[in-house]
């Protein structure tokens, strides 16, 4: 049956809902509350700069090529990736830096030399994650999860089945690894998905695994240049879309859902509506306040620096000798580490284009905790970061910026509809199937509303939001 389906949220879960929607058969309007699409995605001209200010690390391109299979399209008609090499310059406080270069074998030659009683270990724990990515792709990338007893899925049995269940992610890592360097790469890898590492999380191991076997990507164009293909293809498919339509209510019609209230007063009717804002805040429109805790989220800085700065890649990441402290001071008492972890983006070691010549368009991410009652996000955060820098002998003077641009938790709430402030929604021990999965895509009462984007199924990031428009709109 043929359905208006509205789209609430432009980012790229809702434009991949509205696509796939759209394949369906449906008619689908998408409702943006601000004047642009792409979400966090967005690109930002600024000051002669071109800035990517939100997800940074590209991985798995196949994940979107398969969205324009789906609609009969070649993906290298509106979208191409660029293979990173090395994938990240790895700067441990007090060694020399290390490049990660962008090969299987000559990763783990590389842990052979600077860690070698810990190789053989790495290259088990590799080749589990072999065996265990096809399974990950015919589960947890295939469909949502919605009863308990699809968790007796095979696919999932076979992923449970190569790690100990019962030890947290943490004590895996300290299990198969000695080396500090090495542990305090894989210790930030829960935090992707808004986890911890004394959370049952051995599948934020995929991370790591896909950006080691499968290759770290950057867009021609700019990580933007990824929602605005995906705008091109629903467009062509005949997506409806309005801009600077801000939705403050939705309009019950008895025990379903009967369309949107926008800010202006218009009521935009729907047969179904799929929602890209994080879930609790689209609950908070039916007058149902969330009180539950929150995951984490990131305090970025970006600077237009007037000269290049040396030692960068494209991918830096910054860790400094006593980083543990900075882990538990984050993952066990919610506040800002101390020291902090920073990971920084410099996308002039690629594209040159996307700052005035010779200067660096540099962006310096923490992961942070989200709105907590005992944080003041309007408190001094930047200083730290720029200390971090400066430790690692990146000192920039204040003269020399062109531009700065700072997002805390506060702004991911106000600007993008981010449930306290945190990228991945409630905080992990409210999820669903005791913390196992992110929440649902589609509503439990109102069965004709559904959800998509970072704080549900199947997570966090660019790819998996991406899949969650499809799972989402497999409900229609």
């Amino acid at each position: 049956m043929r359905k208006q389906v509205v789209v609430v949220g432009g980012g790229q879960g809702g434009l991949s809902a509205a696509i796939y929607a759209r394949l369906r058969g449906h008619d689908v309007m998408l409702l943006e509350r601000s004047g642009v699409l792409g979400g966090k995605a967005a690109g930002i001209e600024l000051s002669g700069y071109r800035l990517d200010p939100g997800p940074s690390i590209v991985i798995l391109p196949r994940i979107y090529e398969q969205v324009f299979q789906d609609a009969g399209r070649n993906m290298a008609d509106y979208l191409r990736f660029q293979r990173l090499d090395p994938i990240s310059r790895v700067c441990f406080e007090g060694q020399p830096a290390l490049d990660l270069p962008a090969g299987r074998a000559e990763i783990e030659r590389l842990v052979r030399e600077i860690a070698p009683g810990d190789a053989p270990n790495f290259t088990r724990l590799m080749a589990n994650l072999d065996h265990v990515t096809p399974h990950i792709d015919r589960s947890i990338f295939a469909h949502p999860y919605d009863r308990p007893w699809q968790l007796a899925d095979p696919h999932l049995v076979a992923f449970a089945m190569r790690f100990d269940l019962r030890a947290t992610y943490k004590e895996l890592v300290d299990g198969w690894f000695q080396s500090p360097l090495l542990r305090a790469f894989f210790y930030g890898f829960p935090s992707y998905g808004g986890q911890t590492y004394d959370s049952k999380a051995p599948g934020a191991l995929m991370i790591p695994y896909l950006m080691l076997q499968e290759g770290v990507f950057y867009p021609e164009g700019g990580v933007s240049a990824i929602p605005a293909a995906f705008e091109r293809l629903a467009r062509e498919l005949g997506v409806e879309f309005r801009t600077s339509a801000n939705v403050t209510k939705l309009k019950m019609d008895g025990p379903r859902l009967g369309g949107v209230h926008l800010e202006s007063g218009e009521v935009v009717a729907a047969d179904a509506v799929i929602s890209n804002v994080d879930r609790s805040t689209t609950r908070e429109w039916l007058g149902d306040i969330d009180r539950r805790p929150p995951s984490l989220s990131y305090f970025t800085v970006h600077l237009g620096v007037r000269r290049r700065l040396p030692g960068l890649r494209h991918h830096t990441l910054l860790i400094p000798s006593d980083f543990e402290r900075g882990f538990e001071t984050l993952y066990r008492h919610r506040q800002f580490p101390e020291p902090p972890i920073v990971y920084l983006n410099d996308t002039t070691s690629t594209d040159a284009s996307t700052a005035h010549p010779g200067c660096t368009n540099l962006f310096a991410v923490v992961t942070s905790p989200a709105e907590e009652d005992h944080l003041d996000w309007a408190g001094d955060y930047r200083s730290r970061v720029i200390a971090t820098l400066a430790r690692f002998g990146i000192v920039i003077d204040e003269a020399e910026i062109d531009f700065e641009r700072t997002q805390t938790p506060t702004y991911f709430r106000e600007m993008h509809g981010n449930y306290r402030g945190s990228l991945y929604g409630v905080d992990e021990k409210s999820r669903l199937f005791g913390g196992l999965f992110p929440l649902r895509n589609r509503d439990e009462q109102i069965d004709n509303l559904f959800y998509c984007g970072g704080s549900v199924q199947p997570g966090a990031g660019l790819p998996m939001v991406t899949l969650s428009g499809r799972f989402a709109a497999s409900y229609l």
